[in-house]
């Protein structure tokens, strides 16, 4: 049936949880997990550095603001 063979040794080395029913089988998603979790140091890295990027922007902005409120009173 499906042109499967019957009978016979398979030529294909078996995992080892397949030959000892004792061994764990490996995690199903092992390296998902560690892509994942260098994603997410990646990822809050990237955050950090537009945190403090955006910390700084703000205080250039504050500045600005004050220095043409000076300078708008002066005028006045």
């Amino acid at each position: 049936m499906l042109g499967r063979k019957r009978g016979g040794s398979s030529s294909a080395k078996l995992p080892p949880h397949a030959e000892d029913p004792r061994a764990a089988p490996p995690p199903p998603q092992a390296g998902l997990t560690t892509t994942t979790a260098t994603d997410d140091e990646a990822a809050r890295k990237r955050l950090d550095s537009m945190n403090q990027r955006l910390r700084w922007l703000e205080q250039q902005m504050e500045t600005l603001e004050a220095e043409v409120g000076k300078a708008s009173s002066a005028d006045g």
